[in-house]
């Protein structure tokens, strides 16, 4: 059976392991932190990352505007990317490892994921307030066909009849049957699966809310981490920067980082080089 079959590298975060499984070999890159977040043997200290300063973008560092209540406070902390001209990659992308037995072929495995990830992206738009109306005819971007849903809200920032506010959904067919990575969800490491990668630049499955200009009213970041705690453990979201770098204005940029069953896995070293 085809698969990943590289171990779990130690000196990479746990997010790089995953995205690099999924197909993202390029434009990966973990972030060390200063010298005080190690001990003595280099390791990451991890009570330690919600008091460290560092100098090169200081407190205020984060992604604007997160609410992840219920599901507690960010993970430990946040940290900008401080390499100057280095990107990590700029779409938000889906990858899965599904379990083999959900689906008897990869045009079922694709049907049951587009109706898991649509339901459940509605059903959590719904409880933050916003409405929906599907749109009846896909919309085709590089010969792909996207799932569509026009939002709206009370606060009128957000209306279908403005259609200013849209989901979009596209979800490729899967590999399969595929071996997951053993370091993946426990309940699909190391087991047959289909799988959904995130390599290709234009291909990979994605999930896309999209508003019009000078419109601000989705919490993107409390939607997708809802999203992911709902999902099973095996589907998994890269939630990427526009750009990563510090910038011609050395101004902070967001940082990427991947969703496991609601957890943000953060790209930071563990381990001091």
């Amino acid at each position: 059976m085809a698969g990943y079959n590289e171990p779990y590298k130690n000196q990479w975060s746990k997010a790089k392991n995953l995205a690099n499984a999924a197909g993202m070999e390029e434009k990966l890159y973990d972030q060390e932190l200063p010298d005080t977040a190690y001990d003595k043997d280099g390791k990451l200290l991890d009570y330690k990352l919600g008091g460290i300063f560092h100098p090169a973008y200081g407190s205020s560092s984060g992604i604007a505007g997160i609410n992840i209540n219920p599901y507690g406070p960010f993970e430990r902390f946040y940290w900008g990317w401080t390499i100057p001209g280095v990107s990590h990659h700029s779409e938000h992308r889906v990858f899965a490892w599904m379990p083999h037995h959900m689906a008897p072929d990869s045009a079922s495995a694709k049907h049951i994921m587009e109706t898991m990830l649509s339901r459940a992206s509605l059903a959590i738009l719904h409880e933050m307030d916003y409405n929906y109306q599907a749109v009846k005819k896909p919309f085709i971007h590089e010969g792909r066909k996207f799932k569509q849903w026009y939002l709206g809200h009370s606060d009128g920032n957000c209306s279908l009849q403005k259609m200013n506010c849209v989901l979009s959904l596209y979800v490729t067919e899967p590999k399969g049957p595929y071996r997951a990575p053993r370091f993946a969800f426990h309940n699909i490491a190391g087991e047959a699966s289909w799988f959904f990668p995130a390599k290709d630049d234009s291909a990979f499955p994605r999930l896309i809310l999209a508003e019009g200009e000078g419109t601000k009213s989705i919490s993107a970041s409390m939607f997708y981490q809802k999203l992911s705690a709902r999902l099973p453990g095996w589907a998994y979201f890269y939630i990427a920067p526009n750009e990563a770098g510090t910038g011609e204005n050395n101004r902070t940029i967001p940082y990427p980082y991947v969703l496991e069953k609601g957890k943000p896995l953060l790209f930071i070293r563990p381990v001091s080089q």
